[in-house]
């Protein structure tokens, strides 16, 4: 037979049996993710490219730190028992388990690296005056997950329940005294070294930490995505705007590789750092403090970061004379407060600055950066002089 030869048509080999699953599959995943918005979530919503940036990552960072402590708190209340003569024991037993010492220590060290994220966020923000116009709601629900978070730490702190721990109910008693509440919410210091009014005050605390604050918080957080999508996403001014759109999913990738250095380094810490049970509560007959007629803070246990700073207010007005000292906390958590809350009422910018001198024209903002200078200068020192001051 004579003639040319043809080329062979390269054709597509045929489908297996396992292709056909796996598209099969892929087409299940993709109509479902559909059918809960999930796809318009993260490949549909499109943002600037610059977003992709670290100064936008790490408020990702931030919201997969929540979610992994809350996370490792449903873990350690799967065992926990908010009871006045047993907590310091249980949380002695988490420590001594490797595994279980690596969580505990987690969700306390994870606890640090919140606080620091929320604080870069808020600077951020102010400076770039991202509150500005239309987006002061934002700033408003920001201040509320600053505060919620706050809440977590302090509550956390308790369930802890060594001398440290024992010291938030009785400082809430304090706090409640002072202010003419603690017969209306039955919440004093007397009784607090007995077992049965201590289970009490222990089991409230439970119950703020691991239902109401999380519900709310979660709330909060899915308001604030809401907003950031209504609003839209403001531009730091250092940052130059290319008008190019890039989709949600591609600054997903951008949050996991911070999470992945960032929290990565946390659990480095909890495994080779583990946190101290430190020293059990007056208020248990095997505590070498059974029996003090003193409160945490006169013993001198100061609380972790970043609640520390409440002590150290406490110290500034013991110093200035004010009695009780629980006042330090009291106005200075009412003026930092107040004064995150007035921040975007005090700029008088109608946009986000576009340069470093719009940023900083104190002509307009003058007033505002007063009220973050006031914020800080009462966080810091708070911090100072708990750091620096012992027994008393």
């Amino acid at each position: 037979m004579s003639g040319t030869a043809q080329p062979m048509d390269e054709a597509t080999p045929p489908q297996t049996d396992l292709d056909k699953t796996v598209a099969s599959r892929a087409g299940w995943l993709s109509r479902t993710l559909d059918q809960f918005g999930f796809r318009d979530v993260v490949t549909g919503y499109l943002i600037p490219v610059e977003t992709n940036s670290i100064w936008y990552s790490l408020g990702g960072v931030l919201a997969i730190s929540l979610v992994l402590e809350i996370l490792t708190g449903f873990l350690l209340a799967l065992l926990y028992v908010p009871d006045a003569s047993r907590a310091f024991g249980i949380t002695q037993n988490f420590l001594a388990s490797p595994g279980w010492s690596a969580i505990l220590s987690f969700h306390f060290y994870n606890a640090f690296l919140i606080f620091v994220l929320i604080m870069i966020h808020m600077v951020r923000v102010f400076i770039s005056g991202g509150y500005r116009g239309a987006k002061t709601g934002l700033w408003l629900v920001g201040v509320g997950l600053a505060g919620l978070t706050f809440a977590l730490s302090l509550t956390g702190e308790a369930l802890h329940w060594d001398e440290v721990g024992f010291g938030v109910p009785w400082n809430i008693g304090e706090f409640l005294n002072a202010i003419g509440l603690a017969g209306v919410f039955n919440y004093g210091t007397d009784g607090l070294t007995n077992i049965a009014t201590a289970t009490e005050k222990l089991a409230q605390l439970y119950a703020v930490h691991i239902a109401i604050v999380p519900v709310v918080l979660g709330g909060f957080i899915i308001w604030h995505y809401l907003l950031i999508r209504l609003k839209g996403i403001s531009t730091p001014f250092w940052m130059r705007i290319s008008g190019r759109t890039d989709s949600f999913s591609r600054h997903i990738r951008s949050w996991l590789l911070y999470s992945f250095i960032l929290i990565g380094a946390i659990v480095v810490i909890s495994i080779a750092f583990p946190r101290s049970a430190g020293t059990a509560p007056q208020l248990i007959p095997s505590s070498p403090l059974f029996g003090t007629p003193d409160d945490p803070g006169g013993l001198g246990f100061q609380p972790n970061f970043p609640i520390s700073w409440t002590r150290g207010m406490n110290v500034v007005a013991a110093t200035l004379g004010i009695d009780p000292d629980i006042w330090g906390t009291i106005i200075a958590m009412a003026v930092m407060l107040g004064v995150l809350l007035l921040i975007p009422f005090l700029d008088r910018g109608l946009r986000a600055p576009l340069s470093r001198a719009e940023a900083f024209d104190w002509r307009k903002r003058g007033l505002a950066f007063v009220a973050m200078i006031i914020f800080w200068l009462i966080l810091v020192v708070g911090l100072f002089e708990n750091a620096v001051t012992g027994v008393g």
